[in-house]
């Protein structure tokens, strides 16, 4: 397979046509000219855009970051020739739908559709390989060469043990591990602790449930004895009492018609009492209600007023948003320091004649090649320092705007609900009050309601008083029991049988008080037969963690097992692969390579038994063999396909050298003799 044309309107590809020969394609564009972009145009004319993706904090979506800057819908052609035959890959943006959601793929020379190839598996039938596959071989990114030392030496592992630089190994050994962490932590963590607490404790509770339940028994065995003795202790105190008033009917009566007539009296007032704890609760809610109905009106408002602009400021921040996205970015200049260029210059030859011996320095002489090349390296920096290029600032957060708008709304909802509720609780605890106090009152009638409590509060203190009354009566009554008896040896007795049979009531009545402590406390434990159900639930799922645990290192074994096999199987073949790579790479000056499984990556030089470790390779030369490890992996990933799939590289050379970069044009022609090579850079070499 290789590409012919490209054309669309994609970032900042404008609709003009971009062809491609066989063999190596260099494309010279300019930093911002659209490097990155004619890459991933490629990719999603091959596997479609994923219009599900969303923009995150970090990263945006293909459909926002590759926008049309001209205006126009996003739409691309594709001219590729596949089995020997031209064939036209066309995705549009219909009205209305997602971006690039039209497929259609013809043969160019009779304009029938291509059955073979589908918007969902046109990718992966012309390459083989999946889209995640296609990025991690066939396209390689510059960017990737500013990795540091440690992530670069992790990515040359994965690279060279199975082809994907997309750590699935690690990662499903570490979400392994987190899985076996939250079933059985240390210690008392995880889940299986947790049950087995939870175990525990039911079985405490069931424990305690059955002692309480032997406790009312032998409470409620004792009742029949204790209500016996009652009865009979009410028994004698009556019959004491009998004989006692026996004595003084006839001062009694005088004292018990008055008793009786404050006793009517009384009644009567009670009719028309009214509690005083619901008078000082309506009064205690009626300024609750006030408020409740107050914030409730408050809330509507506002909730009103938010749903009748929404529109209006949803609209403005779009129109706001679009006429920042049709203005145009501005780069600085670049200021080149003529005097620093100069001196780096000077320092640089300098370096060169010290390391030939040319000049001698004394003692320093083996330092100073370094210490000038370090100079020269800090002045051309210098040189260059400045040249940086600044966008228009935005004039506010579109996304973060349009959230607030959006929670604006719903925090005015929220209130709304938050004071319905409120103030129909207040209102309905409000109304039931005044309904015991009486029927006819309203909530909302405040009026009414100061006049009725303070009617009520006036009758009674008049009840007071009547019964004030009615206990001096009283008073006056048992004073006539205590000073008229002719006996006193009958009221000791009375007495005496009065006490006991408080004593038999209190004794009935404690054991009726602990029965009910007993039953609250069963209550408060819960039923025994839902603590049963749900111990056995805790033990099934006691069980099913030690089986999960169980399955988990299964799945590790399984997976080291697996990670294994496809290390002895892949890793050689790009291992040998990228080491033919290497040595043109660097004009021969590395001959061998080897990557070991502790991330320690070597490289021999030519006539030398020494392995050059990560601390001893520069910078260049870990660049070369990622760059080796990646061409390897495509080799050994796109020929197992019927036919080569093009090669796609965006600016690899960015970190390198003019020697470097001469050493891997002629790898890529090398390599453009088996397959088409694009390379998208920004200079010359």
């Amino acid at each position: 397979m290789k590409f012919l044309t490209a054309q669309g309107h994609f970032g900042v590809l404008d609709g003009r046509q971009i062809r491609f020969e066989d063999g190596l394609n260099v494309l010279y564009l300019p930093n911002e000219g659209g490097k990155t972009t004619l890459c991933n145009f490629l990719r999603v004319m091959l596997y479609g855009i994923n219009t599900s993706k969303r923009d995150t904090r970090n990263q945006l979506s293909d459909k926002t970051r590759f926008r049309p800057v001209d205006g126009n819908p996003m739409s691309g052609l594709l001219q590729l020739e596949w089995k020997g035959r031209e064939i036209i890959i066309s995705r549009q943006t219909g009205k209305g739908t997602a971006p690039m959601q039209e497929f259609s793929a013809v043969y160019a020379d009779t304009g029938e559709p291509c059955e073979e190839l589908t918007a969902k598996d046109c990718g992966k039938i012309l390459t083989g390989v999946s889209e995640e596959g296609f990025q991690s071989s066939a396209m390689l990114d510059g960017q990737d060469q500013a990795l540091s030392a440690e992530e670069l030496e992790q990515r040359m592992l994965e690279l060279s043990t199975s082809g994907d630089n997309a750590a699935a190994y690690s990662s499903a050994i570490s979400q392994l591990d987190q899985w076996k962490n939250a079933l059985r932590g240390t210690g008392k963590r995880g889940r299986y602790a947790a049950v087995e607490q939870e175990l525990d404790d039911i079985n405490h509770a069931v424990s305690r449930l059955d002692d309480l339940t032997a406790q009312i028994a032998a409470y409620e065995a004792q009742i029949p004895a204790a209500e016996k003795n009652v009865a009979d202790a009410e028994q004698k105190q009556q019959e004491a009492t009998e004989a006692f008033t026996l004595l003084f009917v006839a001062k009694r009566e005088a004292a018990e018609r008055e008793e009786r007539q404050a006793r009517d009296k009384l009644a009567e007032l009670r009719e028309h009492l009214v509690a005083d704890s619901l008078l000082n609760e309506a009064e205690t809610l009626a300024p609750i209600y006030a408020e409740a109905k107050q914030a409730f009106d408050a809330a509507s408002a506002e909730l009103e007023e938010v749903t009748e602009n929404y529109q209006q400021w949803q609209e403005d921040i779009d129109h706001t948003e679009e006429d920042y996205s049709q203005s145009s970015s501005s780069i600085s200049d670049i200021h080149i320091r003529g005097w620093s260029m100069a001196v780096a210059i000077a320092l640089g030859v300098l370096a060169v004649v010290s390391l030939l011996g040319l000049v001698p320095f004394g003692p320093l002489t083996a330092y100073m090649p370094y210490v000038f090349s370090v100079l020269a390296v800090v002045f051309l920096i210098v040189t260059f320092m400045g040249s940086t290029q600044t966008l228009d600032t935005p004039p506010m957060d579109f996304d973060e705007e349009r959230v607030k708008l959006h929670k604006r709304r719903q925090q005015a909802i929220a209130r709304v609900e938050q004071t319905t509720e409120k103030l129909t609780h207040i209102q309905d605890k409000f109304q039931k009050v005044l309904r015991e106090m009486s029927p006819e009152l309203c909530a909302d009638d405040s009026e009414e309601l100061v006049v009725f409590i303070a009617q009520a509060r006036e009758r009674n203190k008049q009840y007071i008083a009547r019964q004030q009354e009615h206990e001096d009566l009283k008073h006056q009554y048992l004073d006539i029991l205590e000073k008229t008896g002719p006996d006193g040896e009958v009221r000791v007795r009375m007495n005496k049988a009065k006490e006991k049979a408080e004593q038999a009531r209190q004794h009935n009545n404690a054991l009726h008080e602990a029965i009910a402590l007993c039953n609250g406390k069963k209550e408060e434990i819960g039923e025994r037969s839902s603590l049963c159900a749900q111990r056995s639930r805790l033990q099934e799922e006691r069980e099913n963690i030690l089986w999960q645990l169980d399955a988990i290192r299964l799945a590790k074994e399984s997976l080291v097992q697996a990670h294994a096999e496809l290390t002895g199987r892949v890793s050689p073949q790009i291992n040998k692969l990228a080491e033919q790579y290497l040595r043109t790479l660097t004009a021969e000056r590395y001959t061998a390579m080897q990557l070991y499984t502790d991330l320690e990556a070597t490289c021999r030089r030519e006539n030398s038994a020494v392995e050059m470790d990560r601390l001893r390779l520069s910078t260049g030369t870990r660049d070369q063999l990622y760059l080796a490890l990646r061409l390897a992996v495509c080799k050994v990933l796109l020929d197992k396909t019927d036919e080569s799939v093009p090669l796609i590289l965006d600016d690899p050379f960015v970190n390198y050298d003019d020697q470097r970069v001469a050493c891997g044009m002629k790898l890529l022609r090398e390599i453009a003799h088996e397959r088409q090579v694009i390379l998208l850079t920004c200079r010359r070499p």
